[in-house]
C-alpha cells in the first residue's frame, strides 16, 4: 500500500498547506460574496417593500372607505336635521299666525264689549227701566269677558311652549352644526394624513428606485463580463477551428502525395494524366506551421475517408482509360477547407455533364454557385433545440447584415450570426455540403443536437441574448439601418435595444393588450408600428420613445405590413379582410382606413412585403394555407400559390393564429413552414400559380425535412422562416423552440 505524502510529512507542513489552500479559496470567493449578498439583500428589502407597500395601500383604501362614509353620513344627517327644522318652524310659523288671528279677533270682540259697556253707562243715565235688562247684560258680558280672558291665558300659554320648542330646535340645529365642524375638522385631520402617508410612500419608492438602479449598474456589470467571457470563449473555439482546418490540410496534402505516387507507379513511363482530384489536392499551399499531432489524431475520420476515396477513384484501375481522357480544365487552387469539401461534393463539370467525361476522371466544379440560382439545402448545417423554451414566434433578418433575430415565450430575443453557422469558410457549412457518404452522418447530428460527440458539428449558440420582457415576446424586427432591435411582447409594451452592444434603449408603453406584431419602415429607422389585441395599431417615434398615434381597429388585428415607400400600412385581420392605412393621414389624427378588402373569411395570418417587384406588392397568407400576391394599389390578387398536403404551421393563443413567411432578398424565394414540421420553398418566378391556370408548367415547390430516414427534423410545427441578408442561409423555427440552419447551395 503506497502511503499519501502528506500523511508522513510534519504537521506544520500539513497546517501550512491547508492554510494556503484556505486562503487562496478565500481570495478567489471573496470578490463574489459581497456582490451576491448585497444583491440578495436588495432582493429581501424590495420583497419586505413591496409587502409594506400592499398594506399601506390597503390602509389607504380603508381610509378613504371611512371618510367618504362620513361625508355620505355627514351629509344624510345634514339634510334630515335641515328638513325637520324647516317643517318645524313651518309648524311653528301656522300656529303663530294662528294665534296672532285669534287675539286680533278678541281684540276686536273687546272694543267692542268696550263700546257696548259704554253704551251701556249712558243708557243707565238716561233710562232707569232697563237697568235689570243692563245689569243682566252687563253680567253676560263679565261672563264673556271671563271667558275671553280665559282664552287669553290659553293663548299665552300655547305661545309660550311655541317659544320653548322654538328655543329647543335652535339647540338642536347648533348641536347639529357642532357635529358637522367636528366631522369637518376629523375629515381634514385624515386628509392631512393620508397626504404624509403618501409622501412617506413616494419617499420609499424612490429609495427602492435608487436601491434598483444601483442592482441594475450590477447586473450591467455582470452582463459585460459575460459578454467578454463569451468573447474569450468565441475566441478559443476560432483557434481551435483553425487549428482543426490546419490538420486537415495537412491530412489532404499527405493523402494527396500518396495518390500522386500511386498514379505515377500505375501510368505507362510517366506520361498518365493527373485526375483532378490529385491534381487539387497536390495544388493545396502547404502550411507553414505543422499542426499539432494531438489536432491531426482528433479530426473526423469521415472527412479523411472521403478525401482517400476520392483520391483511389480519381485513379482508374488501367492506364488505357486514363491516357484516352482529355486533360482537366484548369480548377482554381482551394483556399479553405470549405473549397475542399465543395470539391469532393461538387457537382460534375459541364464538359463531363455534356457526355465526353464517361468512365474517365471525375472533374468537379469549383465554381459557386450564383445567388440567383442557389436554393437551401435539403440538409440543414445545425439543428438548436431548444433556442427558446417554451416555443419561437417570430424570425426577423438584418439587412445589411449577417444577423437574424428569433423570439420565443421565453421572454428573450436572441441575435444568431448566421456568417458563423452557415457563411463561407465555417465548419458547419462545409460539412452540410460534403458527400452522400457523409450525409448519414450529418442528419443524425441534426437529430440530435447539442450532444458532445468526438466528430460532430460544433456547438451553436447566440451571438447575443437580449433580455429585458416579463413576458412572452410575439414578435420582433431590426430597423432598416441595422442598428436596433424592436420587440413586442404579451406584456403590453414594445422593447428597443442596441443591436451591436445588447443595451437597451426604451420601453415603449400604451397599449392595454398583448401586442401582437411590430414592424418598422423600410426608409426611416425611427418610425415603428405596432398591432395588438386592444384592436389598435399605434405609431412611435422609436428617436424620442414616445406613442406618436394610436389608431383603433374594428377588427382584430393580428398581423401588419409597411410598403416599401414607407407610406402606407396594411394589417390582416381575425375575419379575413385586409384594410390599408396612410401613414400621413395617421400622423396627422385620421382614423379611416383608405380601403378595406375582404374576399375570403380565412383569418390573414401574415402580410410580407416582397422585393424587387413592384412597391405595391404583398404577399398574403391565409390560415387555409394559401398565399396570395396582392397588389394593395389596384386590392386585386395577382397570384395565388396552393399545394396539396401543405398546411401552415401556426403560433398565437386560440383563435389567433400567426406566422412568419421568410422572403430571400431578391424575392425569388418564398419560405413557408408546415405543420408536419417540414420547411417549403418557392420559386416566385418559376412556380405555377392557381390563378394562372397552368399547374402543369413550372417548378414544383422544394420540401425541406432535413431528419433521419426522410423525416421532419422539426418536432412540432414550423411557424416563422427566414432569409439571411447575404443570402447564406435559411432559418426555420418551430413552436417547440427548436430553431435549423439551412444552408444555400
Amino acid at each position: 500500500m503506497q502511503t499519501s505524502p502528506l500523511a508522513v510529512a510534519p504537521e506544520w507542513v500539513v497546517a501550512s498547506c491547508v492554510a494556503q489552500l484556505r486562503h487562496l479559496y478565500d481570495t478567489r470567493t471573496a470578490p463574489f460574496v459581497a456582490p451576491f449578498a448585497d444583491y440578495s439583500a436588495g432582493l429581501q428589502r424590495s420583497r419586505e417593500l413591496e409587502v409594506r407597500l400592499l398594506q399601506l395601500d390597503k390602509e389607504g383604501a380603508e381610509l378613504r372607505d371611512e371618510n367618504a362614509s362620513l361625508h355620505s353620513r355627514l351629509a344624510a344627517v345634514d339634510l334630515a336635521a335641515a328638513a325637520a327644522t324647516a317643517a318645524q318652524l313651518e309648524e311653528a310659523r301656522a300656529a303663530l299666525s294662528r294665534a296672532e288671528r285669534e287675539l286680533g279677533s278678541l281684540y276686536r270682540d273687546k272694543a267692542n264689549l268696550l263700546e257696548e259697556v259704554v253704551g251701556a253707562s249712558a243708557a243707565l243715565t238716561t233710562t232707569r227701566s232697563a237697568l235689570e235688562s243692563s245689569s243682566t247684560q252687563l253680567a253676560q258680558s263679565r261672563a264673556e269677558v271671563s271667558a275671553l280672558r280665559e282664552q287669553l291665558s290659553a293663548l299665552g300659554a300655547s305661545l309660550e311652549s311655541e317659544r320653548a320648542a322654538r328655543v329647543a330646535a335652535a339647540s338642536e340645529l347648533a348641536a347639529a352644526l357642532g357635529a358637522r365642524d367636528g366631522a369637518l375638522a376629523e375629515a381634514e385631520r385624515l386628509r392631512h394624513e393620508n397626504a404624509a402617508l403618501l409622501r412617506t410612500l413616494m419617499e420609499m419608492k424612490e429609495g427602492e428606485a435608487g436601491r434598483m438602479n444601483e442592482v441594475n449598474r450590477m447586473h450591467n456589470q455582470l452582463l459585460e463580463r459575460e459578454a467578454l467571457m463569451r468573447q474569450e470563449a468565441e475566441l478559443d473555439r476560432q483557434a481551435t477551428e483553425l487549428i482543426r482546418q490546419r490538420a486537415v490540410a495537412e491530412a489532404l496534402s499527405s493523402v494527396a502525395a500518396a495518390a500522386a505516387t500511386a498514379a505515377a507507379a500505375a501510368g505507362p513511363m510517366g506520361h498518365q494524366p493527373p485526375s483532378a482530384a490529385t491534381s487539387v489536392l497536390v495544388a493545396a499551399p502547404p502550411l507553414a506551421a505543422a499542426a499539432p499531432a494531438g489536432a491531426a489524431a482528433g479530426l473526423s475520420g469521415d472527412w479523411v475517408g472521403a478525401v482517400g476515396a476520392a483520391a483511389s477513384a480519381a485513379v482508374p484501375p488501367g492506364g488505357a482509360a486514363a491516357a484516352a481522357a482529355p486533360p482537366p480544365p484548369s480548377l482554381p487552387v482551394p483556399t479553405s477547407l470549405r473549397d475542399v469539401m465543395g470539391l469532393l461534393a461538387g457537382s460534375p463539370s459541364a464538359a463531363q455533364r455534356a457526355g465526353g467525361g464517361g468512365g474517365g476522371t471525375a472533374v468537379y466544379d469549383m465554381a459557386p454557385r450564383p445567388p440567383e440560382l442557389r436554393v437551401p439545402s435539403r440538409v440543414p448545417v445545425a439543428v438548436v433545440a431548444p433556442a427558446h423554451r417554451g416555443g419561437c414566434n417570430s424570425l426577423a433578418p438584418q439587412s445589411p447584415g449577417h444577423f437574424v433575430a428569433s423570439c420565443g415565450a421565453d421572454r428573450t430575443v436572441a441575435l444568431w450570426d448566421v456568417a458563423m453557422v452557415a457563411g463561407p469558410g465555417c465548419l458547419g457549412a462545409a460539412s452540410a455540403s460534403a458527400s452522400a457518404s457523409m450525409s448519414g452522418s450529418m442528419m443524425g447530428a441534426a437529430a440530435g443536437y447539442g450532444g458532445g460527440g468526438g466528430g460532430g458539428p460544433p456547438k451553436v449558440g447566440p451571438a447575443i441574448t437580449l433580455s429585458g420582457m416579463t413576458a412572452a415576446v410575439n414578435d420582433c424586427a431590426f430597423t432598416c439601418d441595422a442598428a436596433q432591435v424592436v420587440a413586442a411582447g404579451s406584456d403590453r409594451a414594445l422593447l428597443v435595444w442596441d443591436a451591436t452592444s445588447g443595451r437597451h434603449r426604451h420601453t415603449l408603453t400604451g397599449h392595454s393588450g398583448p401586442v401582437t406584431a411590430v414592424a418598422l419602415s423600410p426608409l426611416d429607422c425611427r418610425l415603428a408600428v405596432s398591432v395588438s389585441e386592444d384592436r389598435s395599431f399605434k405609431l412611435w417615434d422609436l428617436g424620442r420613445g414616445f406613442s406618436v398615434r394610436s389608431v383603433p381597429c374594428a377588427r382584430m388585428p393580428l398581423c401588419l405590413a409597411i410598403s416599401r415607400d414607407g407610406n402606407t400600412v396594411v394589417t390582416g385581420h381575425l375575419d379575413g379582410s385586409v384594410l390599408l392605412w396612410d401613414v400621413r393621414q395617421c400622423r396627422a389624427g385620421a382614423a379611416a382606413a383608405l380601403v378595406e378588402h375582404h374576399d375570403q373569411s380565412h383569418p390573414v395570418v401574415c402580410v410580407t412585403p416582397l422585393p424587387s417587384w413592384s412597391d405595391s406588392a404583398l404577399l398574403l397568407a391565409a390560415r387555409d394555407g394559401s398565399v396570395r400576391l396582392w397588389d394593395f394599389r389596384g386590392a386585386a390578387t395577382m397570384r395565388t400559390w396552393r399545394q396539396p398536403g401543405f398546411s401552415l404551421g401556426t403560433c398565437g393563443g386560440t383563435g389567433r393564429p400567426r406566422c412568419h413567411l421568410g422572403v430571400s432578398p431578391d424575392g425569388r424565394l418564398l419560405a413557408a413552414g408546415a405543420a408536419d414540421g417540414s420547411v417549403w420553398v418557392w420559386d416566385l418566378r418559376n412556380t405555377p400559380s392557381v390563378s394562372q391556370g397552368s399547374p402543369g408548367q413550372g417548378a414544383q415547390p422544394r420540401q425541406l425535412r432535413g431528419g433521419p430516414g426522410g423525416g421532419p427534423v422539426h418536432l412540432d410545427a414550423v411557424v416563422a422562416t427566414a432569409f439571411s441578408a447575404d443570402m447564406t442561409a435559411l432559418l426555420s423555427a418551430d413552436k417547440a423552440g427548436g430553431l435549423a440552419f439551412w444552408p444555400l447551395e
